[in-house]
C-alpha cells in the first residue's frame, strides 16, 4: 500500500518520515513544491516550508537535496493538463503509469477530487477537503518538468 500521512501532516511531519524510510538513500532528494512554499503559510513561526525541509533534510543529504519550485505558481489548470497528458496524450500515447501496489493512496485521490460544478476546470477543493492534495502535488512535478508548450516558450491555452 502506497505510503502517506492521512491527518493533520504537515512539513515537519513529512520531513521526520523521510527521514525515518530514507536516511540511507544515497542518490539525490529532489523536491518539488509550490511557490507559497517559500512564504511560511503553514510553518508561519518557524520558518517557510522550504527553509524547514533544508534545515531538517540537509544535514543528513548534504548537498544531494535538491529543491525545485518555481517563483509563483502554475495556473491550476495548466498542471492539471501536464498530469493529464503524461497520463495519457492526445495521441494516446501514454507516458506515464501508476502502479497501484505503491499508489494507493494517489489513485484514491485521482478517483475523488472533482472540478467545480459549472466552473472553467478548477479543482473543488471545499467538496472533499482531504482530496486533491497528492495529485496537486503530482502536478506541481509534472508541470515542472513536463510542461505543455507551444513552439517557443509560450503555454498552449
Amino acid at each position: 500500500m502506497g505510503k502517506c500521512i492521512p491527518h493533520s501532516s504537515n512539513t515537519v511531519k513529512v520531513c521526520r518520515r523521510l527521514l525515518r524510510e530514507w536516511t540511507r538513500h544515497k542518490g539525490e532528494v529532489w523536491c518539488y513544491g509550490d511557490a507559497t512554499g517559500g512564504s511560511g503559510g503553514s510553518a508561519k513561526l518557524e520558518g517557510s516550508d522550504w527553509e524547514l525541509i533544508r534545515k531538517i533534510l540537509r544535514p543528513v543529504f548534504r548537498d544531494r537535496l535538491k529543491i525545485k519550485a518555481r517563483k509563483s505558481n502554475p495556473r491550476e489548470r495548466d498542471r492539471v493538463n501536464s498530469v493529464n497528458s503524461r497520463l495519457c496524450s492526445t495521441e494516446g500515447i501514454v507516458k506515464m503509469v501508476l502502479d497501484g501496489r505503491w499508489t494507493t493512496n494517489l489513485i484514491k485521490d485521482f478517483e475523488g477530487t472533482l472540478v467545480v460544478e459549472g466552473g472553467s476546470g478548477e479543482i473543488d477543493k471545499k467538496k472533499y477537503p482531504d482530496l486533491s492534495h497528492m495529485t496537486d502535488a503530482l502536478g506541481y512535478y509534472n508541470n515542472q518538468e513536463f510542461p505543455i508548450k507551444k513552439k517557443g516558450e509560450f503555454f498552449a491555452y
